[in-house]
Parts: C-alpha cells; structure tokens; sequence
C-alpha cells in the first residue's frame, strides 16, 4: 500500500463500549464528528505507526493498535482510510484546538445521529447492521 495517499482512523472504545469522537474545527468538515484521524506522514513506515502519531497529536493519549477494522475510499486529502481498533495505553485527553473544538464517547447508535463524516458513517452503518465486528 502507498502510505503517501494513504490515511488512518482509530477506534477507541472506552469500558462502555463508547468510542471517542471528535468534533472538527478546520474549514472543510467543520462542526463534523469522526474518530481521531489523519494521513500517514513521509515518518510513518506503517499503518500502525500512523495511528500511534495521529492519536498522540489530536488528543494527547497513547494507544496501541489492534487491528484493520476496513479500508475504503477516503473523505478528504488522501484516496484510502483503514479503520483501527486500538487499545487505550495512558494519558488525559487534551484536544489539540486546531483540529478538533470537542470530544465525546459515544456508542454506535448514539454515533448515527450526529453529523458525521461521510466515510465515519458509512463505517458505523456497518458495524450496526454486523458487516464489521468490533
């Protein structure tokens, strides 16, 4: 896979089977939610390597990859996003404001009603009808 036209998102589900979402604060999907993501950098030498890097900027906590939930056509910037599970390491969430002006957990169906990006809904109708598993 080509990193460079490539990008991540990652699925942190807390003990209530929520997951993290963050609300845009940059001009093109602003006021949208989507899980902590991002394009792999020229530094990246994997995937993973990306979730952990992108996690880190946007929210201040660390994590460690999983696995590939789904790979499809990307929202913005890059041609592919993977989906990733991850599991939540340490730290306090601290948003980084110039990407994200909120965050909240919430579950798959609570997800559906907010005003998502495209590709972060089409992601969640899958897991609610069974088509992914996490």
């Amino acid at each position: 896979m080509d990193l460079s036209t490539h990008g991540i998102v990652t699925m942190i589900r807390n003990e209530n089977s929520k997951y993290l979402l963050l609300k845009e604060s940059r001009d093109l999907y602003n006021g949208a939610w989507a899980p902590p993501h991002g394009r792999c950098d020229q530094v990246d030498k994997t995937e993973e390597e990306s979730v952990i890097r992108e996690v880190k900027e946007e929210t201040n906590l660390y994590v460690k990859p999983v696995r590939k939930l789904l790979t499809q056509s990307a929202d913005t910037k890059v041609k592919t996003v993977s989906f990733w599970l991850v599991d939540f390491i340490s730290g306090n969430l601290v948003l980084d404001p110039g990407e994200a002006s909120e965050s909240g957990w919430f579950s798959v169906e609570e997800s559906l009603k907010l005003s998502l990006y495209p590709g972060t809904k089409i992601f969640f109708e899958k897991v609610k009808t069974g088509e992914i598993d996490i």
